[in-house]
């Protein structure tokens, strides 16, 4: 199978790739085998940036022969951005999720949450989202404490 790129279309399919490799690989400390075949497949797509005459958009490592995109073509492009939308949403997300699914297991207990019917759990834990949805949306991360770990000795240490 062959398939032809436009020069923009190439240029949205390395911002794709970038997009990809952060989400693969962003938080480990060391690069998965399992995920080798994405590696490769992302290089053999940038060593074909010359062919589309996007060479300032890709550079080559010259110790590890490894492609990546410039500074030049980050700086030019909104793909950085867009990471950080989807970054800044799955915390808030994930925070207002963990935090209601905690309380509402807190609330009525586990043994009582399986007797539910998923309607009823829905509607039930769903209260303790919009909760939390209401305190963040007004004070962000301003009134969460982790009790225990921040004092006021903490803070003054902290701070002299």
């Amino acid at each position: 199978m062959k398939i032809n790129l436009t020069k923009k279309e190439y240029e949205t399919l390395l911002d794709v790739l970038y997009i990809a490799d952060w989400v693969t690989r962003a938080h480990e400390e060391e690069a998965s085998p399992a995920l080798s075949h994405f590696k490769e497949f992302e290089q053999r797509i940038m060593s074909l940036a010359g062919e589309y005459g996007l060479d300032d958009c890709v550079d080559r490592n010259k110790e590890t022969g490894l492609y990546y995109l410039t500074k030049q073509h980050l700086n030019g492009s909104d793909v950085t951005a867009k990471i950080e939308n989807f970054e800044n949403a799955t915390f808030w997300e994930e925070l207002l999720e963990r935090l209601a699914r905690r309380d509402f297991i807190r609330h009525y207990g586990e043994a009582a949450i399986l007797k539910m019917p998923v309607s009823e759990r829905f509607e039930k834990e769903m209260k303790f989202f919009e909760k939390y949805d209401k305190e963040f949306g007004i004070n962000g991360l301003d009134n969460l404490v982790a009790l225990g770990l921040a004092t006021q000795q903490d803070d003054e240490k902290l701070t002299n």
